[in-house]
């Protein structure tokens, strides 16, 4: 299991229950929607880590900048999904543009690390469904994106998520560590908390009726310091070493996260209709814009 400091200053919001149990009580959709984070107990995916040992890690071969942001954001089925290959002078020729840029440089032209890659995406991609299935069984998904990343990643910002849509929308996120070292996050306080501490001393009763993306870049770049002062605010963090192979989900526009150190993971979102959701209450938007009428409630003149 997850290695967890707790700070003492954030509320304890970890669930580590196995994936038995998540089934006999009907998933864990409500727990996902109070912005829990949950570890799925004594469950590690049976993975071949030594597949994506194998790839190519830089994207520095590739010239393409829109190529290069599409390989750093992949998703999985790029490796087992699509129009097979044409054989062609000893190498592999494919339609997609992206495939074949995964074939070149990150499997180096070797058909056999593309092949053996491919089938351990394919089998985490499975058991991510799988997994989904018995947490969420009442979600009814509009929208996959099944993102792996394959490069690294160190010393993001604390933040919370934005994904640059306003719509109302709910989604539910399953994350494990593919590589052979631990994934280290850092994990805050949650949004709504955050908010009630910090309402009136950043003055963001300005955003009350927008949308909470632009809350959320204000809180990043003015308050957290964005990529100005990377690593540079005061916030307590909780700390926590996620294991080769180890599964969890967080609602990552509610839980403020930060990357300390990332090889490769899969990162599994579904945009779900918010009508299927445990309570939909719980919607992100509506969740940002009750806190912003209790805290004009609480002291109207300030807010």
């Amino acid at each position: 299991m997850a290695l967890i400091q707790k700070h003492p200053n954030i509320e304890n919001y970890f669930v580590e229950m196995p994936l038995a149990d998540i089934e006999a009580r009907g998933g864990v959709a409500d727990l996902f929607e109070e912005g829990q984070l949950i570890l799925i107990k004594d469950y590690v995916l049976d993975f071949d880590f030594g597949a994506l040992e194998a790839l190519e890690r830089s994207t520095d071969a590739i010239q393409d900048r829109e190529m290069r942001k599409r390989i750093k954001k992949l998703t999985s089925p790029y490796f087992f999904e699509g129009e097979p290959p044409a054989e062609r002078k000893g190498t592999l020729v494919f339609a997609d543009p992206v495939r074949q840029a995964i074939f070149d440089v990150m499997c180096r032209g070797d058909r056999e690390v593309f092949d053996r890659a491919a089938r351990a995406l394919k089998y985490a991609h499975d058991e991510a469904l799988r997994i989904f299935g018995i947490c969420f069984p009442s979600y009814r998904p509009f929208r996959f994106v099944p993102s792996v990343r394959l490069t690294q990643t160190l010393f993001e910002n604390l933040h919370w998520d934005n994904h640059s849509i306003d719509d109302d929308f709910h989604q539910a996120r399953i994350f494990a560590n593919l590589d052979t070292r631990p994934r280290i996050w850092n994990v805050g306080d949650r949004l709504p908390d955050w908010m009630r501490k910090f309402y009136h001393q950043h003055h963001l009763g300005q955003f009350a009726g927008k949308d909470p993306n632009l809350l959320i870049d204000y809180v990043s770049a003015n308050v957290l310091g964005g990529t100005r002062s990377t690593w540079m605010d005061q916030q307590p963090r909780h700390r926590v070493a996620f294991e080769p192979g180890e599964v969890w989900l967080g609602e990552s526009r509610l839980i403020s996260h930060q990357i300390v150190y990332g090889e490769s993971a899969m990162v599994y979102m579904w945009f779900v209709e918010t009508q299927s959701m445990a309570n939909d209450d719980n919607r992100f938007n509506n969740l940002v814009e009750s806190l912003h009428r209790e805290m004009a409630a609480a002291d109207p003149v300030a807010a």
